[in-house]
């Protein structure tokens, strides 16, 4: 059973009516979303068609969960989706801070068009952007500290993952261990505990399996059912494998003077194997003289085999061969491993690599990491950069239920680009008080312009819904913390800037309280939010496909029918 996707659009080109579908669905969005903000937030219950509910209080993921029956709501909604995944795909946190903003700078922005009518739209954006990359970003920057110890990144991680001790250690820990230009893994795990898992040396996503049948010949370690080996040499060969000549250049290629052949092990990398080679190989190695061979891994990424022989090359000091000039191996140019464990699925390689042929390598993987255009392409290279360093951690995130170990999931990949943020970028005082200081300076300042007032309103959004949300009377508290910084000259970099503490429901002194924030987090949170919030106040008009239940119906029953003829085929 089949459906067409109807071709009839609906146009909404009137002014006022946009105007008004947009406030009404950002704002409808941004009510349920900044119901989780800050420790008096609180989680949402969101329904998901075949699996169980998931109960969150992570930002991102309320969002992404929101689709309304209005065709051209949705299309509204799917626009403003984007502050949220793309803050936090950069930051990691802020993402309710993001679409609170959003919301506050479209509010503010309607009634300032209504009553400035001759103020241009497109100058306001224009003034806006100005503000956000001349005032806002200098000031964050200038504001900020770079993150002096563990315990500060643990604040961080603990309030990204609302307060949760547990989630604040095993990331601080797996990011620590992983380094710089590290890799941290978030897998769904066994059990209720979280753990970290640290990997020495080189990972690689390929094993016996992979070699089909044979695979298993090779094993020399039953009861680990892997290979083991101990300094032994590696073959990169860029091409498939399936000349015999090949495995005899290899063997002519350890051989000494005589013409006799050790017992070093050997790892052969290629993109594939001929059924005859890996023959050869499986009666080799049942000789004596073990020659493993190792499918090379691929990847999103172009030319993704040829890329991981180069930095296998980087890592063993070898040099990779391909059909032209594979009759000219040489044993001395030949990689090298100190230690070597070929599982079903995964090959480790412990080595001694030469650490400018690595920061050669990395260099040039993160130059085409600033290249690329897409996540997937990025994720990549920050995988294979992660390898060559070292430094590969997975965190193990374990539950009771799948629905607890998915939210808890979220948080903690929230808290580790939080932490990340806060290791790139400095930290802040926390509690969205800095928010309010850039809204200070920006009708302070000597470019200030008319415009700025939409921005300066908007900023006072995000702490004024963190209160509300833990029951504190606005006014009050703000007058108390700011009475209390006229000490600091109101300066957030001051060591004794006081912020509020919604958890003990107290004026704290920021730093020594631990209530800080990733500076990363602040500037993207708002960068985001502009962009949003610029393109949705000046819009011409909508296009958008109309909701028809008649189709609806079909595809349900398309889905139902192919659902019904998958567990006929596995019965």
């Amino acid at each position: 059973m089949l459906y067409k996707k109807s071709k009839v659009k609906d146009i909404i080109s009137n002014q006022d009516e946009i105007l008004s579908l947009v406030h009404d669905t950002v704002d409808r969005m941004a009510c349920i979303v900044g119901r989780t903000l800050g420790p008096g937030g609180r989680p949402v219950l969101i329904e998901r068609q075949d699996m169980p509910p998931l109960a969150t209080k992570d930002g991102v993921t309320v969002a992404k969960s929101i689709g309304l029956a209005n065709a051209s709501a949705n299309l509204i909604v799917d626009a403003a989706k984007e502050i949220c995944i793309n803050t936090a795909r950069e930051a990691g946190d802020g993402t309710t801070t993001a679409i609170v903003l959003a919301n506050a700078l479209i509010k503010t922005g309607h009634q300032f068009v209504s009553t400035h009518k001759t103020y241009n739209p497109q100058k306001i954006v224009r003034e806006l952007k100005y503000a956000y990359e001349k005032i806002i970003v200098p000031y964050i920057k200038s504001v900020a500290r770079a993150v002096e110890n563990e315990e500060e990144l643990l604040q961080v991680a603990r309030i990204s993952a609302n307060g949760d001790d547990e989630i604040a250690k095993v990331v601080v820990e797996a990011v620590l261990a992983a380094g710089d230009d590290g890799k941290v893994l978030i897998v769904e795990g066994q059990g209720g505990a979280l753990s970290v898992e640290t990997i020495d040396g080189y990972v690689v996503t390929t094993g016996l399996k992979d070699l089909g049948q044979i695979g298993p010949a090779f094993i020399n370690d039953r009861s680990g059912q892997q290979v083991k080996m101990d300094n032994g040499l590696v073959v990169l060969y860029d091409g498939s494998l399936n000349d015999l000549k090949v495995p005899s250049y290899i063997q002519d290629a350890v051989a000494d003077e005589n013409g006799y052949t050790d017992a070093t092990p050997i790892i052969v990398f290629a993109h594939s194997f001929s059924d005859v080679v890996l023959d050869k190989f499986a009666k080799t190695t049942k000789g004596g003289m073990s020659i493993i061979p190792v499918k090379t891994p691929r990847s999103g990424l172009p030319n993704s085999a040829s890329m991981f022989l180069q930095d296998m090359a980087a890592y063993t000091g070898g040099t990779v061969y391909d059909p032209s000039n594979v009759e000219d191996i040489s044993r001395d140019q030949l990689g090298k491993f100190d230690s070597a464990r070929v599982t079903m699925y995964e090959t480790f390689l412990m080595g001694s690599p030469d650490v400018a042929a690595i920061e050669q390598r990395v260099a040039e993987l993160k130059s085409l990491l600033e290249q690329a255009f897409h996540e997937m392409d990025k994720g990549h290279l920050r995988a294979a950069i992660a390898k060559l360093t070292g430094g590969v951690s997975t965190i193990h995130v374990g539950g009771t239920s799948d629905l607890e170990i998915r939210e808890k999931k979220a948080r903690v990949e929230d808290a580790e680009e939080a932490v990340r943020s806060a290791i790139a970028e400095g930290v802040v005082p926390g509690g969205a008080m800095l928010h309010r200081y850039i809204a200070r300076l920006l009708s302070q300042h000597p470019d200030y312009k008319l415009s700025y007032d939409i921005l300066i309103t908007a900023l006072e959004a995000p702490i004024t819904l963190l209160l509300s949300n833990c029951g504190e009377d606005v006014k009050r508290v703000l007058s108390a913390v700011d009475t209390q910084n006229t000490n600091t000259g109101m300066d957030p970099s001051a060591p004794g800037f006081i912020v509020f503490d919604a958890e003990s429901h107290d004026t704290v002194n920021a730093l020594d309280a631990g209530i800080i924030e990733p500076a990363k987090v602040v500037r993207v949170s708002i960068a985001n939010a502009l962009s949003v919030a610029s393109l949705l106040s000046t819009l011409g008009g909508l296009v958008v496909t109309p909701y028809d239940a008649q189709l609806e119906m079909q595809m349900e029953l398309t889905n139902q029918t192919f659902k019904n003829m998958m567990t006929a085929a596995e019965e």
